[in-house]
């Protein structure tokens, strides 16, 4: 009996740890969408997030290329933090602040700005998007887990609003894209 105890205690160890991981994500896995699909640009944003009547707001830059998606993280002009995404996996190259998940906010950056169709074919099974009129939704079998709510013109100009129904959370993303004529 003392043998199965170690055995047994791995084993839920393992079990808590994959129900902990699959509700971090929401149940949706990280997104795999290459950078180009977004096209180059770059974009200064302010990131509003809010949760459990907590609030964050984050000033960043996403410098967009062909094969990398670097976030930056700025407050008075100085680097806070960053983080860079190949199309497959995010890697921070300076730490976020706490509570903070650069993979969730790569992946939320992708599930708003990705366009429709390739998000649509990125989705693992049992995902589905819809959208319609400035609104595009994220399901998973029939149940609404993501809204995103488009301000009229481009995304990269302007605002959009993200709610995670799944893990009860929202960010406001307020862009705009830098042109070659303010450098």
């Amino acid at each position: 009996m003392t043998k199965a105890r170690p055995l047994f205690a791995l084993l839920a160890a393992l079990v808590l740890t994959a129900c902990a991981s699959f509700w971090l994500s929401g149940g949706l896995p990280l997104l795999r969408i290459a950078p180009a699909a977004l096209g180059e640009r770059t974009v200064e944003q302010r990131l509003t997030i809010v949760w459990a009547n907590k609030q964050r707001t984050l000033e960043t830059v996403l410098d967009i290329h062909a094969d990398s998606l670097t976030v930056i993280g700025m407050a008075f002009g100085a680097r806070l933090f960053s983080f860079d995404y190949n199309g497959k996996r995010t890697v921070e190259t300076q730490p976020l602040p706490a509570n903070l998940s650069a993979a969730r906010i790569m992946n939320d950056v992708l599930l708003a700005y990705a366009p429709l169709d390739t998000l649509r074919d990125a989705l693992p099974r049992g995902w589905t998007v819809h959208e319609k009129q400035g609104v595009r939704q994220v399901f998973l079998d029939e149940t609404l887990n993501i809204s995103i709510l488009y301000s009229e013109g481009s995304p990269w100009q302007g605002r959009i609003v993200l709610d995670n129904h799944a893990l009860r959370y929202q960010v406001t993303f307020d862009s705009r894209e830098a042109t070659s004529d303010e450098s």
